[in-house]
């Protein structure tokens, strides 16, 4: 596991994601039910944790797990 897949765990236990149930595939909304409100807040921990910026444009991006993850690498510009 990669320093950033890391960071996103540790981000989804401090949101009540069980370990068992964190995967790339994972959907945010359809797996572990998030509303607005609690997407936002992953947004927002992404941004204070990664120190990156997250358009409220960019919130499509951020489906799935795996996907957040790759977001996060293209702010950072790591491969």
């Amino acid at each position: 596991m990669n320093p950033i897949e890391h960071d996103f765990v540790d981000i989804l236990l401090f949101m009540g994601i069980s370990r068992e149930e964190i995967r790339n595939e994972a959907s945010f909304a359809k797996d572990y039910g998030f509303d607005e409100t609690q997407f936002i807040c992953l947004a927002l921990y992404i941004g204070i944790f990664f120190k990156v910026n997250v358009k409220e444009s960019e919130y499509d991006e951020l489906v799935t797990v795996g996907q957040a993850i790759n977001f996060v690498k293209r702010k950072l510009k790591i491969d």
